[in-house]
């Protein structure tokens, strides 16, 4: 008896990985090596290099033999079935060990950091853990194959499925302590512009709401509502939102894909899910986009689907300029997948009948885009920044840095090539369906052209100063490959009459898919932080001591660290302009009339103090988002430190923070024209 067609790819695709896993490792063994100047004839690598070299040939041999239709070992491996209850339990105790122990063995040896004086070549034991790592996934495939009685397939999805799951929560938990100061130079940013939502509350007046992502910082505000809720209480909450949030929109698309007989399929489809949503980096709050059309669109429920449409899309006003469009396209594709051309027309082929077809759709792209337009036409000034509208097309005067899509030292592996791999199994899934799957070419031009519509705006997005050292601003095109591949994955596509649709779940695309989020996720791994608290609480308390201090004097100006004034941390009114990230948005963008105002306010010495990250001049001619330093470091340090000299320093763990005050003495100071 055969095994069937998906064992047997199955099992070429991983014998083909693990092949070539193991020419990668050896490969950079013995360059490592090489290097280090090691007797290959005497040392101890040169049994392991011989071992990965054996390993390596094996799973070739086993290819040749599976492909010249031997399958001996594929008929073999699928007979083997732990029946045993006892398989069972060892199945259920093993892969919880795994869960536990790759991440152990990085942290415990410390693999991938830096270490003053290591025992052991850092290359070579990642390279050895990095191996160990490799069998100890398909140990963990065994594992659940026993513990659940699953097909091998089965098993190894939902092995990778599951630490990834896990270590994707570690990696966003790791986040969430109660470090006093910013985690980043734009993380306390975050909870500041959060905290305008209620700025009557939290100040005792209040202030214009934030020109960028507002939206985000909506689902952020809600723990101001308690003011005595500290840091850690506010870090933990956008966990909760991006994991929340994620998690809603991939169930609300596994569940709309597979019917109920597929319950484990659903779930593990909402698992890779989430990790490529995660992985790509779509923020929370753009989910809300994605899970009301999920939710409420619906062919047979024109006027649910309209109102879906202009809510999610007045959501999308006040959000990101490139998810205007974005509901009433998830909408339009929904329509496409589902409903067959000639169900529409009556089986008839004219003008009338595209036109007639494609009605709806069309309709809400234009009331999505213009309730969208409307949304951030009414914000502005509801938002109170009427008076620096212009600060919400900065997106539009911002240069773009198109070698950012390739590699380069930003981003090494460049926007476009990581995308690709990343969605490449989704595309792949697409490609195979159209060739197999009977749709009217009206519905495959639909879908073809808003994924080249979206994947080329998110391209120029991402090519914008200040972008591309990540894949998030892919975000519009990661939703809809997302969304047509699973419809096809599921055989959730409405096929033309007399036509069925198939599921398209070919084996080797789901290993890949599988694969890919935990290639990222393991070289992540870091323990959970220890910062030295003594050390913190002190630098912060010096702060605080400073700044109420000087705060009897003057104005302080918090360009960085403004989240101690949203926290109530500083007894000193806020000073509402100036913020870091606003202040680099305005300056990238070339905003003259908001820089020549800060510039005015400098030189008319306007704050008692300023409170900021360390200023300087240098001008990097490359190196990692080198244009964002040369323009800060050309139109804001040279003013502040004009204006300004550094009088205390003060040092924490991941912070170092400077408190500037005016000069006695000021000249050759820039222009601000």
């Amino acid at each position: 008896m055969n095994p069937p067609a998906s064992s047997r790819s199955f099992w070429l695709t991983l014998l083909a990985l693990l092949a070539i896993a193991h020419l990668t490792l050896l490969r950079a063994a013995y360059l490592r090596l090489l290097e280090l100047g090691v007797n290959l004839t005497r040392a101890a690598w040169s049994g392991i290099l011989l071992l990965f070299l054996a390993i390596a040939l094996l799973c070739v041999w086993l290819i040749f033999r599976i492909a010249a239709n031997r399958p001996n070992f594929v008929e073999r491996a699928e007979r083997i079935t732990f029946g045993s209850p006892l398989w069972r339990i060892l199945g259920g105790i093993i892969f919880p060990v795994i869960l536990f122990l790759i991440p152990w063995l990085k942290f415990t040896y410390q693999i991938g950091q830096e270490v003053k004086q290591p025992v052991y070549d850092p290359t070579l034991l990642l390279l050895l853990y990095y191996w160990a790592c490799l069998w100890l996934v398909l140990l963990a495939m065994t594992a659940l194959k026993a513990a659940f009685r699953t097909t091998w397939l089965g098993g190894f999805t939902a092995a990778l499925i599951l630490l990834g799951l896990a270590y994707e929560i570690h990696y966003r938990y790791s986040y969430v302590s109660d470090y006093p100061f910013s985690l980043g130079w734009s993380e306390g940013s975050r909870y500041y512009y959060a905290s305008l939502w209620f700025s009557k509350l939290v100040y005792g007046e209040t202030f214009p709401l934030s020109t960028l992502h507002p939206t985000r910082y909506l689902l952020q505000s809600f723990p101001f509502l308690s003011p005595s809720l500290g840091i850690f209480a506010h870090r933990f909450w956008q966990f909760f939102l991006w994991i929340g949030l994620t998690a809603g929109a991939s169930l609300a698309l596994s569940g709309r894909v597979f019917g109920r007989g597929e319950k484990a399929l659903r779930w593990l489809t909402a698992g890779w899910l989430f990790l490529f949503l995660l992985r790509v980096g779509v923020y929370y709050h753009l989910e809300v986009m994605v899970i009301l059309p999920l939710w409420f669109v619906s062919a047979k429920k024109p006027w649910q689907t309209l109102l879906a449409v202009i809510v999610s899309s007045l959501w999308a006003g006040i959000s990101r300029v490139n998810w205007f469009p974005m509901p009433a396209i998830l909408a339009a594709a929904i329509y496409l997948l589902e409903v067959p051309f000639h169900s529409q027309t009556n089986g008839k082929t004219s003008l009338q009948s595209f036109a007639r077809y494609l009605a709806p759709p069309a309709l809400w792209v234009v009331v999505g885009i213009a309730s969208a337009l409307f949304a951030q036409w009414a914000y502005i000034p509801l938002s109170g920044n009427l008076q620096n509208a212009k600060a919400f097309t900065s997106s539009f005067t911002s240069d773009l840095l198109w070698y950012r899509l390739w590699p380069n030292a930003t981003f090494p592996l460049g926007v476009i090539p990581a995308i690709l791999v990343l969605s490449g199994p989704l595309l792949l899934i697409i490609f195979l369906a159209a060739r197999q799957t009977s749709l009217h070419g009206i519905r495959w031009l639909g879908l073809t052209a808003m994924l080249i519509a979206l994947f080329a705006g998110s391209t120029v997005v991402s090519a914008k100063i200040g972008g591309g050292g990540d894949l998030h601003n892919m975000d519009t095109y990661a939703v809809l490959v997302s969304l047509v591949a699973l419809y096809f994955f599921s055989g959730r596509v409405e096929a033309e009459a007399g036509f069925v649709s198939r599921p398209m779940r070919p084996s080797p695309l789901i290993v890949i898919a599988v694969i890919l989020p935990i290639l990222t996720l393991i070289p992540m791994l870091s323990p959970y932080p220890r910062y030295n608290k003594d050390r913190n609480q002190q630098a912060h308390q010096q702060l605080v001591n400073i700044v109420n201090e000087i705060g009897r004097q003057g104005p302080v100006l918090f360009i960085n660290e403004r989240q101690m004034v949203a926290l109530g941390e500083v007894n000193v009114p806020l000073v509402y302009d100036y913020e870091v990230v606003t202040l680099m948005e305005m300056a990238m963008s070339g905003n003259r009339a908001y820089l020549n105002r800060f510039y005015d306010d400098l030189q008319n010495q306007r704050f008692a103090a300023i409170i900021s990250g360390r200023q300087n001049t240098v001008i990097k001619l490359d190196g990692v988002f080198a244009e964002e330093n040369n323009v800060w470091n050309t139109l804001v340090s040279p003013y502040i430190l004009c204006y300004y000299e550094s009088n205390t320093t003060i040092e924490a763990d991941d912070s170092r923070i400077e408190i500037y005050q005016p000069r006695t003495q000021t000249e050759n100071c820039p222009s601000g024209e």
